[in-house]
């Protein structure tokens, strides 16, 4: 099962690298394409839709080919619909592309939690926060990647291609290394479902979660530039801060989780975020306002991976659907809650229109009891989960995970 964690750790920290590194040349493609800044929001927003409308698709293909394919598929198709988006002459073929792109970016989004969920399982205890935590390395590394491409002066199509040609056979390579889809899993099932109420619990917390983290992405830096009046060089440190406290958190949370659980853990994450935002809008100064976005990051970290994990586990829901509905809700957030703020900010000021995400993040806190999980996958069952044995394939595959009565993707 080793050789399978690090398969779905490396899909995970792909799907990062890609968005990291696609946000990082936007300048550069904005400018080869001569588009305004409304129509670079515009092919923004197509990325977001194609995510949307994915997510959900991508759920339903989970129940009846198997999340191997769907996060094989996605994470090659992401990688070629970033290189069209690099190659793209115009407004309307770069809104194409990032509609692709985003679309492969939500249905890995889907499938390869579907895929952790179910390989923790396997091993019996709680190691889903790890894969989130490559996700947000994975980010961090294409930022990075990306300014230094930038600064070498490389195109973003020749950037950008490479990168997207290096996952796609990375990726075919480790599809066999990721769980197979069992019988069970591909059976036809109604499409119209009515989500259960926990269901729905779960994806407003999720909604307030991605809401803040929204927030933070895109209102971080003008709030530290506009409101704190620091330069622009420690203006930019402001997500940096957030973004490397959400991956350390990640990487902590599977450790976090099996001490304390996953509803303190929720409500504690939430009550540090909130704190550490109210901080820096409160205080108003450099070194606390940076303090205060990492506390922000930290907490909401340990979040999302706790959520998925509950919705997985949603009586009368398959792992893949659960997953997909939150995953579908918590986007709305990220989608709705940057533009709210702005929107606010021109009434209020960028400061006061902040406290939407402070709001968001304490009624976090009082949804964090929907975090525990509905059947007997808590941590405390674990131990009667049925765990994976290796067999030997008539195909040859030696060592390929087959499994008894766990439900796999």
């Amino acid at each position: 099962m080793r050789a399978t964690r690090v398969a779905v750790a490396v899909f995970f920290f792909g799907d990062g690298l890609l968005l990291g590194s696609w946000a990082s040349r936007i300048p550069a493609v904005q400018a080869q394409t001569h588009i305004t800044n409304a129509g670079l929001g515009l092919a923004l927003f197509g990325s977001s839709l194609g995510a949307l409308v994915a997510m959900p698709l991508a759920g339903r293909l989970c129940e009846r080919i198997g999340s191997r394919r769907v996060t094989v598929a996605g994470l090659v198709s992401a990688g070629a619909s970033v290189f069209g988006a690099s190659s793209a002459g115009g407004l309307p073929a770069l809104g194409a592309a990032l509609f692709g792109f985003g679309a492969g970016f939500g249905s890995v989004n889907v499938a390869a939690n579907v895929q952790g969920i179910a390989l923790e399982r396997l091993y019996g205890r709680t190691i889903l926060s790890s894969f989130h935590a490559a996700f947000s390395v994975g980010g961090l590394v294409g930022a990075g990647l990306g300014a230094l491409a930038a600064r070498l002066s490389v195109t973003p199509r020749a950037h950008l291609g490479a990168l997207a040609l290096l996952l796609t056979m990375v990726g075919l390579v480790l599809a066999r290394r990721l769980l197979p889809p069992v019988a069970a899993d591909t059976a036809r099932t109604r499409i119209l479902v009515r989500p259960p109420r926990a269901l729905l619990v779960l994806g407003a917390a999720a909604f307030c979660t991605l809401l803040a983290e929204g927030a933070a992405a895109d209102w971080s830096a003008p709030y530290l530039s506009q409101a704190v009046h620091a330069p622009a060089a420690v203006a930019g440190l402001g997500y940096a801060a957030f973004s490397l406290a959400m991956a350390t958190s990640r990487t902590l949370g599977d450790r976090l989780h099996s001490r304390f659980g996953p509803v303190m853990l929720a409500r504690a994450g939430g009550v540090v975020a909130a704190s550490g935002l109210t901080a820096a809008l409160v205080v108003g100064s450099e070194p606390i306002a940076l303090a205060g976005f990492a506390a922000m990051g930290s907490g909401l970290g340990v979040v999302v991976p706790l959520l998925f994990r509950a919705a997985a586990s949603t009586p009368g829901m398959s792992a893949s659907l659960g997953v997909a509905a939150v995953s579908t809700i918590g986007w709305l957030g990220f989608l709705a809650g940057p533009p709210a703020i702005g929107f606010a900010a021109g009434a209020i000021g960028l400061r006061g229109a902040l406290a939407i995400a402070v709001v968001a993040i304490v009624s976090l806190v009082f949804l964090a009891r929907s975090a525990a999980p509905r059947t007997g996958d808590a941590p405390a069952s674990m131990s009667s989960w049925p765990v994976g044995r290796r067999n030997v394939g008539h195909d040859g595959t030696s060592g390929q995970l087959r499994h008894g009565s766990a439900r796999l993707p």
